[in-house]
């Protein structure tokens, strides 16, 4: 009974410190994006900012890195994307990489309390909105409840040779393929309604399978937006952008050459199908979204 008691009391003492360590942190966040972002404005930086999500022709860098909560019952797997282009020169470098770091150590940090106890980081959560929707002026919008993790942690983009030309382009092909086998797909189809009649059509199909076929799961990504990028050298890079492309400006207050994106990704697929493609179309097995390997045609000699 006393070494329990003193395990609880250790687990509580353990999670004041850790409450106490992630407001530390995400006050040094906060602090960094708004020096970078007062940087950015008194020393008349080269700035284009995607009129997106609202943001009005008076919208700030500061806007959109203070923009880290949850609106309107807002899909935990969207994140409010901001493009742009933003010529920062060596010291302010230094900087975003700061914010960066800031950033991940928050992450390490709140992943180590949900990992510890889901419970007490729902509780947190809700202490942070209370706390910084009245403390700041950003945060004082109705609806906001917690804070949106995704958008805490995403990192400024940032490239270290100035770009030539930066074309915008939205990638709605994206996919996560994970290889399982028949029986993993049975576990997965097991934890349904076995009883219901889609699933038993499922389990029949999968039972007709060798079972030594190896079979894809497959989870279609959100639409992403890239930066594909030319420099001077004619080397490229392409990278997603959630936020406005950092650069070094070199002393130049023009912009690359870019374009300006639409703010909705397309509806219809974009790019042309990889002749590699060696997952059928169709799910095989739909409730658990698993397809089959397109099978190899054997040549015919006759």
């Amino acid at each position: 009974m006393f070494r329990s008691r003193v395990n609880f009391a250790t687990q509580v003492d353990n999670g004041i410190k850790m409450e106490g360590q992630l407001f530390k942190q995400f006050e040094i966040l906060r602090d960094s994006m708004r020096d970078f972002s007062n940087m950015l404005t008194n020393e008349r930086s080269t700035i284009w900012l995607a009129n997106w999500n609202n943001l009005g022709a008076n919208a700030s860098i500061e806007d959109i890195l203070f923009d880290l909560w949850y609106q309107d019952d807002q899909d935990g797997r969207e994140t409010r994307m901001y493009p742009g282009l933003v010529g920062i020169t060596p010291h302010q470098i230094t900087y975003a990489n700061e914010i960066n770091l800031a950033k991940d150590r928050f992450r390490k940090t709140v992943q180590k309390i949900k990992a510890d106890d889901s419970v007490f980081w729902r509780e947190i959560q809700g202490k942070l909105a209370r706390r910084y929707k009245t403390l700041n002026d950003q945060l004082a919008t109705e609806g906001l409840s917690r804070i949106h993790l995704k958008q805490v942690f995403r990192h400024l983009p940032l490239v270290v040779s100035r770009p030539d030309k930066v074309g915008f382009s939205w990638y709605t092909s994206g996919r996560s393929i994970q290889k399982i086998t028949t029986s993993e797909a049975y576990d997965l189809l097991c934890k349904l309604n076995t009883e219901s009649t889609h699933v038993q059509i499922q389990l029949e199909r999968l039972a007709g399978l060798p079972s030594n076929e190896p079979l894809a799961r497959v989870q279609k990504q959100a639409p992403v937006l890239r930066a594909n990028i030319v420099f001077a050298n004619k080397q490229r890079r392409s990278l997603n952008v959630s936020l406005p492309l950092l650069f070094p400006n070199e002393g130049q207050i023009d912009l690359p050459d870019f374009n300006i994106p639409p703010e909705t990704p397309p509806t219809e697929r974009q790019r042309l199908v990889r002749s590699d493609n060696r997952i059928e179309d169709e799910a095989y097995l739909p409730s658990i979204r698993v397809h089959r390997y397109a099978q190899k045609q054997k040549p015919n000699f006759f």
